[in-house]
């Protein structure tokens, strides 16, 4: 048996990844639009991995990498999922984020896939938390067309789980941070731990918006890796399952002070420009499935400040002396 994974970009190059070392035969799609093909090849020579390369909005595509093996689960992560308002044209996030999905469903059920488990995000409850969040939450607002895509693919979910018999699940993410095989280093792709620990390397200030107060959820790239490939263990055969996963519950301005502390350690001034608002109090809770599997966090943002800021440092003299 085999397993596909759509979108070998940030998240889904750690769960090939994971996968892989697991002895499981994983073969990926990519067509490298915001992610560097050199650390695909990687996982490629060092790994294993079975790539096909194209666009996942390909019926020939999609066809060939589910033609490679027998395969019993997909785990798709291929989307625009940056909210930036220069990360892509408004098109291609379309055509990405709604016509892919639904093509991949089609070719699920045509070719008898057991289990389909999509990369969404918990902003499908809104861009801020209430106090007491579990999976019945209702969707909340919106304000770009990456994250309001995965309400339209959770019911895209529900409906070909019915239509086509399938296991669907959505792994509904925190802002997810860290190092993996794929590390985004174009701003428009980055979240705020990654891009903080890169403009402190650059020496840059760490400027926060208003919103920037305000609690959000977090997960480490290796535990919402870990959350995906555990989430099947939580649905029937047949039937769609929402599963939230978030470990840590912090604010942007706090990340950013963290960064500055850390880089303070290394000698490095680094300066946080925010805006005079008291910042974010309160008891947010996020329940999750995941707790049933006694699923607990193996990272913390602050604990992994240090490695993040070496990682940039690193690439950045590098880059000085080529």
């Amino acid at each position: 048996m085999a397993v596909l994974v759509g979108g070998l970009g940030y998240i889904g190059s750690q769960v090939a990844k994971d996968l892989l070392e697991r002895g499981e035969h994983v073969i990926g799609i990519e067509n490298c639009f915001s992610t560097d093909p050199v650390a695909v090849r990687r996982l490629v020579k060092d790994y294993g991995l079975d790539l096909v390369p194209g666009t996942v909005v390909s019926r020939q595509v999609l066809r060939q990498a589910l033609r490679r093996d027998d395969i019993d689960r997909i785990y798709w992560l291929a989307a625009q999922a940056s909210g930036h308002p220069e990360a892509a044209p408004a098109r291609y996030t379309e055509t990405t984020n709604l016509i892919g999905p639904r093509m991949m469903l089609d070719a699920a059920g045509e070719y008898g896939i057991e289990t389909v488990v999509f990369a969404s995000s918990l902003k499908v409850y809104g861009p801020y938390l209430s106090t007491d969040v579990d999976e019945t939450t209702p969707y909340g607002q919106f304000t770009d067309l990456a994250h309001l895509s995965h309400c339209y693919v959770e019911k895209l979910l529900e409906m070909c789980a019915s239509r086509h018999q399938l296991r669907c699940l959505a792994v509904r993410l925190g802002i997810v941070y860290g190092l993996g095989p794929v590390v985004k280093r174009d701003e428009r792709f980055m979240t705020a731990p990654n891009k903080f620990c890169q403009q402190a390397v650059r020496g840059q200030p760490l400027t926060i918006t208003p919103s920037g107060a305000q609690l959000q959820g977090f997960i480490h790239i290796t535990d919402a890796s870990r959350a995906m490939l555990s989430a099947p263990e939580l649905a029937p055969s047949v039937g769609f399952t929402a599963v939230n996963a978030v470990t840590e519950i912090t604010s942007p301005l706090a990340i950013a002070k963290a960064v500055q502390s850390a880089a303070a350690e290394r000698g490095w001034s680094v300066p946080v420009i925010a805006p005079e608002v008291p910042p974010a109090t309160g008891n947010i809770r996020v329940r999750s499935k995941l707790e049933t599997l006694g699923f607990e966090p193996t990272q913390q943002i602050r604990s992994v400040l240090p490695a993040m800021l070496d990682f940039f440092a690193r690439i950045e003299a590098q880059e000085v002396k080529s």
